[in-house]
């Protein structure tokens, strides 16, 4: 009597092919792998491979193996663009970390990844979205730079903004600078800190707005206010250690300072040693990124992460929705964390 269908192992390889689980591959494992997988016989799972056959989802191609008929496989990204950044200065270790974060996302998902370094941003938009008409690339994602990509969505091409540092309608990822800001000043707060600066760049742009409104918060909850003489600015007109050397040189000067950027920490690090204070016997540090400033782990500056990593792998599946489903997804804040190193001093009453 011939064997019978084995029904829960047709239906378990029906979900599997059309739920895209064998997405990342034309032909399904070798019939001794799947039985070994199902855990049931060979002949169990040649049988449901000759039923899936007569559904026209299988097909057995000779000499190479049972193929997915290609009409019955969800759509799925397999080739994306990448577009960096045209120029890189400090923010080179960041970008670096982001591109290495996505090519990692993406060779885990079988995705290939092309680079792009627009010199023309107009035109460069125009030949992406000529590329993806024609199948060339599935998905684009632009490491922070979004001008130009309005064009791109209202053309349908699936784009995705990583590690944007403005306000943005754009489907895109980014760290929650707010949330940053609270964390440092809970933080020097809890170790007993009332007398606190901060080392910002330009408090109009967006990213440090946020990281000073969410410091003032957490300062503000405990009755604590952020003096505006504790307030250094770096700009590419001054040298933020003049500044420095005049606000530590107080007699009233901060027991802790908040540096928005890991770079900027080492700015403070060079002015102790002028004034020789000490970190953080005298003075208190904690950072933000973990990136910018290749010493900040061998000088113990306490820091909060930009988390490279959640962000490009977070990019990869915003642009894979977007062109799977064909919808913009949400865009998606991140919650850093904080790596508690050497550099804050818990205070004591006397102090």
């Amino acid at each position: 009597m011939a064997r019978q269908p084995n029904t829960p192992v047709i239906e378990e390889l029906r979900e599997r092919i059309l739920s895209g689980y064998y997405d990342h591959t034309a032909f399904l494992p070798s019939e001794r792998r799947l039985a070994e997988e199902l855990n049931v016989g060979r002949g169990t799972i040649r049988i449901a491979i000759r039923e899936l056959q007569q559904e026209n989802l299988l097909n057995r191609v000779s000499r190479r193996g049972i193929c997915i008929v290609k009409e019955n496989k969800p759509p799925r990204l397999e080739r994306i663009m990448i577009r960096c950044p045209n120029r890189l200065q400090r923010d080179a270790h960041e970008f670096f970390g982001l591109l290495s974060a996505l090519c990692l996302a993406a060779s885990e998902r079988f995705i290939e990844v092309v680079l792009t370094f627009p010199r023309c941003q107009s035109a460069d938009i125009k030949d992406l979205t000529r590329r993806y008409r024609e199948s060339n690339i599935h998905g684009i994602i632009s490491i922070e730079e979004c001008e130009h990509l309005d064009i791109l969505k209202r053309e349908g091409v699936p784009a995705v903004v990583v590690n944007i540092e403005r306000p943005s309608e754009l489907v895109h990822c980014r760290v929650d600078f707010r949330t940053a800001g609270r964390i440092a000043g809970t933080y020097l707060l809890n170790a007993g800190h009332r007398r606190i600066g901060i080392l910002t760049g330009n408090p109009a742009n967006f990213i440090y707005k946020e990281m000073i409104a969410g410091f003032r918060g957490a300062l503000a909850e405990e009755e604590v206010y952020l003096d505006q003489s504790f307030i250094v600015e770096v700009n590419l007109r001054n040298d933020p250690r003049s500044e420095l050397r005049r606000l530590l040189s107080s007699q009233e000067r901060p027991t802790a300072i908040f540096a928005t950027r890991d770079y900027r920490a080492e700015f403070i690090w060079q002015t102790c040693r002028e004034l020789n204070l000490k970190i953080p016997e005298d003075l208190s540090v904690i950072g933000y990124d973990n990136v910018s400033w290749a010493g900040a782990a061998t000088e113990g500056l306490t820091t909060i992460i930009q988390p490279l990593e959640e962000l490009g792998s977070t990019a990869l599946t915003l642009v894979s929705d977007y062109f799977e489903k064909g919808v913009p997804p949400e865009s998606v804040i991140i919650t850093p964390q904080l790596i508690e190193r050497s550099s804050v001093k818990t205070l004591n009453l006397k102090d």
